[in-house]
């Protein structure tokens, strides 16, 4: 057997027992006595069905060392069979209520799974103060995890030939000055901010920051391509990504000294190809296109709408302000294929479109994606009327069933808009939550 994966379900009766034969036997004890003599496995998937995950656990039952599947005796007795072969591993454990109790989990694994490849853990508390090297491992997974302040240095020593790292709603971590010669991907999230976080990548391509703004962060990655970029540098921040592959003597370095944004870049040949940006100020992103001039493809958006567990929308959030890009950036951008925008910039391109009436001249763009979900009708028409102006010659509207303006309001505004500028409008496909209308 090389593969396997179970899930506790939530309809199993009691969160941590079940009849087998007759006697009542601990959901774990079940586990270790059916992967006993499973010795040739590669890959195991450990995982608590997301609706058990999602009951609350009493108070008095949070420390009992026999209900976490990340307990240090479940986790030896698990993997013990198979420790010579296994390369790939994940476990979720029971909701976030997990990380109340650390785990020696890493310092387990470093010793007892030496080939281990892809690690992907989820709702734990994580000590890595005792993690032994892990030179296998180039992939490292850790979501919705508190860990001991000195985690990522912990990482940085113990797993040397990492070329994917994803930190999603990461904890406890103080920062550091980390070195990874072969990441080329990488995402941020740390929930909690750092001190300082100095990264040298000299391989990555790929970089996702979604967290906390640390009170200084630098990041230096010759050549990355790609960036989605979601953080919010207050006034005390510092951010600075420097983007420089044999850079000439003559090459300059641009400050935005108003968020305490430096981005550092070579101006020509090089550079990132693709932009995702979200966040309530532009002025970063500006700098961004400013210093790559051969983004191929931007994604721009204003993190400011709640939705529901099912997708549904709920409402604008009220704390976060309306801003908007400067497109005449977008001109420099020789190279541009593809301009996403997302709901929350469309609905504040909604509420300031007499401020694009303004706008002299557009940038051309070939292929538009527009994520809707109108507040406004008339509005949503204007803004729509200027955006094709502007050499589109692709179009793709995607509206958001449950929006304040309906679908079958905007249709024939949008289908006139589109007739009038050539373009053909498709069909209509209606998603789970958004309608979809393309135009060629």
């Amino acid at each position: 057997m090389k593969s396997l994966s179970l899930a506790e379900s939530s309809t199993a009766g009691s969160s941590n027992t079940k009849k087998v034969g007759g006697p009542t036997l601990p959901i774990k004890e079940m586990i270790v006595r059916f992967l006993k003599g499973k010795d040739c496995l590669l890959q195991l998937r450990l995982e608590i069905d997301p609706k058990l995950q999602a009951k609350s656990v009493r108070e008095d039952e949070r420390q009992k060392t026999d209900f976490w599947m990340s307990d240090h005796r479940f986790l030896k007795q698990c993997v013990n069979p198979f420790a010579s072969t296994l390369q790939h591993l994940c476990i979720v454990d029971y909701g976030q209520q997990s990380i109340m109790r650390k785990s020696s989990i890493m310092s387990i694994l470093s010793v007892t799974c030496n080939r281990l490849k892809t690690l992907d853990l989820r709702n734990m508390f994580i000590d890595m103060s005792d993690c032994h090297r892990m030179t296998s491992l180039t992939s490292l997974t850790w979501r919705c995890v508190k860990v001991n302040g000195a985690a990522l240095r912990n990482v940085k020593d113990s797993m040397t030939n990492l070329s994917t790292l994803a930190l999603l709603g990461v904890f406890g971590a103080e920062g550091g000055n980390l070195t990874f010669q072969h990441m080329t991907v990488l995402c941020l999230g740390l929930s909690t901010p750092a001190e300082d976080l100095v990264m040298n990548l000299p391989t990555l391509k790929k970089l996702q920051l979604k967290m906390q703004c640390p009170k200084n962060l630098v990041i230096i990655a010759p050549v990355l391509r790609y960036v989605a970029f979601n953080l919010e540098v207050p006034e005390s921040s510092k951010v600075e990504l420097k983007c420089i592959d044999a850079v000439p003597k003559s090459t300059s370095s641009h400050t935005v000294t108003e968020s305490h944004i430096n981005y550092s870049g070579q101006v020509e040949g090089a550079g990132l190809e693709e932009l995702l940006y979200g966040a309530a100020s532009f002025i970063p992103m500006s700098s961004l296109v400013e210093k790559n001039p051969n983004l191929k493809k931007v994604f721009l958006d204003i993190p400011c709408m709640t939705l529901a567990e099912d997708g549904r929308f709920l409402a604008p959030l009220k704390d976060v302000p309306l801003s908007l890009p400067s497109f005449d950036h977008l001109h420099n951008l020789r190279k541009l294929e593809v301009l996403n925008i997302g709901p929350g910039l469309w609905y504040s391109l909604e509420a300031k479109v007499d401020t694009l009436i303004s706008v002299e001249k557009w940038p051309v763009i070939n292929t538009l994606y527009l994520h809707m979900i109108p507040h406004n009708r008339e509005a949503s028409l204007k803004v729509l009327g200027l955006l094709l102006g502007t050499s589109v010659t692709s179009l793709k509207i995607f509206i958001h069933s449950s929006s304040p303006v309906s679908r079958d309001e905007l249709a024939t505004g949008i289908e006139e808009q589109v007739s009038a500028c050539e373009l053909r409008s498709g069909n209509i496909i209606i998603c789970k939550h958004y309608y979809h209308l393309k135009g060629n």
